[in-house]
């Protein structure tokens, strides 16, 4: 019994009208509101830096754009990467399967080293880049290899 786990075709476009709302939404807010903060609930919130806020489970946690980008972000990226094509056939499925691999195979590349140049606070950020990264080349990969068998350079 064949599962396809792909969202329809049309989820390509809202996928991509989130990605760049998301991309936009939070340059235009780092630009124009740089100190904008508002708050939200939180399971649990601890911001070791700020010793005047409140800490613990079930709170309403300080935050900026950021908290609402990259949910958007990641939903735009999956919704592209992951609805069908117009035609999708085995082809299609192939590079879709080629895509993933290679994507899986450089991003921990980059992962390790990312792991082994950068360190101290900064590094914090790497796992959460790490996602992104994944979704973005694997997105790039796939468009690049149907654009190739579009145009007939297909290996």
């Amino acid at each position: 019994m064949k599962k396809n786990y792909l969202f329809p075709h049309r989820f390509q476009i809202i996928g991509w009208v989130v990605a760049i709302a998301a991309v936009a939404v939070y340059v235009a807010c780092r630009i124009w509101f740089p100190d904008w903060r508002f708050n939200i609930p939180a399971l649990y919130y601890d911001f070791p830096f700020l010793d005047d806020k409140e800490e613990g489970f079930f709170v309403m946690a300080d935050t900026g754009i950021l908290t609402v980008a990259i949910p958007l972000f990641t939903i735009g990226l999956l919704l592209i990467g992951f609805s069908k094509e117009k035609v999708e056939d085995e082809f299609v499925k192939s590079v879709r399967e080629q895509s993933l691999v290679w994507a899986t195979y450089v991003t921990a590349a980059l992962f390790i080293l990312a792991t082994l140049m950068i360190h101290g606070f900064t590094y914090t950020y790497v796992p959460y880049l790490v996602f992104f990264v994944f979704l973005i080349l694997f997105i790039v990969k796939f468009r690049v290899e149907l654009h190739r068998a579009n145009k007939g350079g297909a290996q």
